[in-house]
């Protein structure tokens, strides 16, 4: 960084020297002039201090001129063509304040063109030889992404390094390079994972499997483990997972159900036995007491009977692993008209069932085909109607009624060869329901309700980020200030508020992005709205289009700022102007429970360090200077600003690492005192 003068001081001392030298030669004039002259020397004095100060004012007013308009012109050409060298800035340099430099602004120009160029025949080659290597990572991102069961991969201190969408659904908003503890019970996976490294050590690689709880306790996973070995070293895990929660809750109802039957059925079982060994032995019992020994074992029947055709023993008997999932009507009635040569029309719904959809699809199927082959049936029509919790399906036709005897022939047969020996009535007691016949004005049809589901609103499909995965973060294990700022954690934050005093004004909008390993993740992001429990002033809903109609319902600081608190976890807070978001978080940081670690980093205050010359350091002009397009209509939201912010900052660091500046101590440091340039 040097301690060589600045540019800009230079030229202030070479105008000041001539304007020196300017007044000393022409006060030297003057004293020699009124030596030969011997005149008074008031005149001499008078014209010399009004000469002086003329002529020192000259200089000054060219001293400016000359620093407006070259010396800080070749500094802001100086630090862009620097800027540009460390990191990739799309925007052209802009030559209107360097336009009295001649040349100097159109070669500057030139030389970014130059590096554009380089840089574009430089990706364009790597995309070229690594076309192959991309279509098998969207193939990997793609499998990842769909499978239907969760994944996450560890690194052997249990930081996530890749996860699934099913893993996020199942554990919470996980995120890259985050302890697996806060999301997952440890105890049982790393009891797996020290199993895994015994049978390793044997030389028998196996996996493990794994019952855990999620953090909160609310759902039981059941999964495995086995290790990724590279070079004949572990360097991390895999663990797959599926939620059981309510497998093992109804697999433990069951159990309690058929305790119950079984205890249930014990005494009469007993008692009945008892008695037919005291009848077997008695042949000379009177005619009386085998009379009451016979009621007694009757009584003892109807009470064995009455469990076993009691409701807890019938749902022991029904209870199968019936794959129940939510399936669309319209799904079943496709099915159906494409696999079924009898005409038949199709009511449209929207509706969605809880049910196995192939089961009713192939009990449906035959029910059709029975019925549209019968003499004088005509006009079939398949619908749904809903009845309360229920939705029924419902065949309609003119002609005859069917019977409700040749109906449960139909539902008696086995249902398809997939299902082995299960038969419609199987399945229908699977799903607690049943089916019939009944006639009305409109005439005949079938009837079968089955449990309705609510179908989720399709949600907006998700832009594509290539933010789940990252296998090439290194461990590290020591002070955060000595942590390189291309491994270090950063949540990027922004807040919009009642107004602009920290000490008196509430949040009401509060949004975060991390980056991670020199790469903006946006799937990770936090954004909420807050009720600030007072009214917004127009004035700033003016600004950030928050009123109070919009923060209704939204939570408050206290649990706002908790969430965000998870959400900034072993992260380094980054904000523009940090230092008034910072004042609004500590104000309320008993009701929160929560300081962060560290000071936040300004970009702001970063930006006077490295671009000391410049008088604008507004995040507009933090992105016109890096290239960063604001979309407009996320402008002024915490969100928008958060993610500018962002990618200003990540533009920033590879020109602040070719100063030297590479751990966060040491930024601190610049952030502190600012960065000493050299000339």
């Amino acid at each position: 960084m040097g301690e060589r003068l600045g540019l800009r001081i230079r030229f202030a001392l070479f105008f000041a020297a001539l304007a020196i030298g300017g007044v000393a030669i022409f006060a030297g004039g003057l004293l020699l002039g009124q030596a030969r002259a011997s005149g008074p020397v008031d005149g001499y004095v008078i014209a010399g201090l009004v000469g002086g100060f003329g002529l020192m004012g000259l200089a000054a007013w060219i001293g400016l001129l000359f620093d407006a308009n070259v010396a800080r012109p070749i500094l802001g050409l100086a630090a862009d063509l620097h800027t540009r060298a460390q990191t990739d800035v799309p925007v052209g340099i802009e030559a209107h304040d360097a336009r009295y430099l001649g040349a100097l602004a159109p070669a500057a120009q030139a030389i970014h063109e130059a590096l554009e160029e380089a840089r574009t025949s430089q990706e364009r080659a790597v995309a070229e030889k690594t076309a192959r290597m991309a279509r098998d990572t969207a193939l990997f991102e793609a499998l990842l992404r769909d499978l239907s069961e969760g994944v996450v991969v560890v690194s052997p201190d249990l930081r996530i390094r890749l996860y699934n969408r099913v893993a996020t659904d199942l554990l919470g908003p996980l995120g890259l390079d985050r302890p697996l503890s806060a999301f997952l019970r440890l105890d049982p996976v790393s009891e797996s994972i020290a199993r895994c490294a015994a049978h390793s050590a044997r030389g028998q690689p196996r996996t493990e499997t794994f019952l855990a709880a999620t953090h909160d306790g609310e759902r039981l996973l059941v999964g495995s483990v086995c290790p990724v070995v590279m070079a004949e070293a572990r360097v991390g895990h895999v663990l797959t997972f599926h939620d059981a929660t309510e497998e093992l809750r109804t697999h433990g109802a069951l159990e309690h159900l058929l305790a119950e039957t079984v205890e249930s059925a014990r005494r009469p079982t007993a008692a009945i036995g008892a008695m037919l060994d005291v009848l077997a032995e008695g042949d000379d019992l009177p005619a009386a007491d085998r009379d009451r020994m016979n009621a007694a074992m009757r009584d003892e029947l109807k009470r064995l009977f009455a469990v076993l055709n009691g409701p807890a023993a019938a749902d022991v008997a029904t209870a199968r692993p019936w794959p129940i999932a939510e399936v669309a009507v319209s799904d079943i009635f496709d099915a159906l008209e494409a696999r079924l040569m009898v005409p038949f029309e199709v009511t449209p719904s929207d509706a969605v069932l809880s049910c196995d959809g192939y089961a009713i699809t192939e009990l449906l199927s035959r029910v059709v085909q029975e019925t549209g082959g019968r003499e004088g049936v005509r006009s079939l029509r398949l619908s749904a109607e809903p009845a309360g919790r229920e939705i029924s399906l419902v065949l309609s036709w003119a002609g005859a009624p069917i019977s409700q005897g040749a109906l449960e022939q139909w539902v008696k047969a086995p249902l398809s060869p997939a299902y082995g020996g299960y038969s419609g009535r199987d399945a229908l007691s699977a799903h607690r329901t049943e089916i019939w016949t009944e006639t009305g004005a409109e005439g005949a049809r079938i009837v079968l309700p089955l449990a309705a589901a609510h179908r989720p609103e399709p949600p907006a499909a998700p832009a594509i980020h290539r933010d789940f995965y990252a296998f090439d973060l290194p461990a590290f294990s020591g002070p955060l200030g000595e942590r390189a700022l291309s491994e270090a954690a950063f949540v990027v934050f922004d807040t919009e508020t009642t107004g602009l005093d920290p000490a008196r004004d509430e949040i009401v909008q509060i949004a975060g992005v991390r980056l991670l390993g020199g790469r903006l993740l946006r799937g990770e992001t936090f954004d909420t709205l807050v009720d600030p429990g007072r009214p917004i002033p127009p004035s700033s809903t003016k600004i950030h289009g928050i009123d109070d109609a919009r923060v209704r319902g939204a939570p408050g600081v206290a649990e706002a700022g908790r969430a965000f608190a998870r959400f900034a976890e072993g992260s380094v807070l980054v904000a523009h102007h940090a230092s008034f978001d910072m004042a609004l978080l500590e104000a309320k940081a008993d009701l929160i429970g929560w300081r962060p670690e560290t000071p936040a980093l300004c970009t702001g205050l970063l930006s006077a360090a490295l671009y000391p010359h410049a008088s604008d350091h507004t995040l507009d002009a933090l992105a016109a200077r890096f290239g960063v397009a604001i979309d407009e209509k996320l402008r002024h939201t915490a969100l928008g600003d958060a993610l500018a912010t962002a990618e200003v900052f990540l533009r920033m660091v590879p020109v602040l690492e070719a100063a030297g500046v590479t751990t966060l101590a040491h930024l601190a440091d610049v952030q502190r005192q600012g960065l000493r340039q050299p000339a």
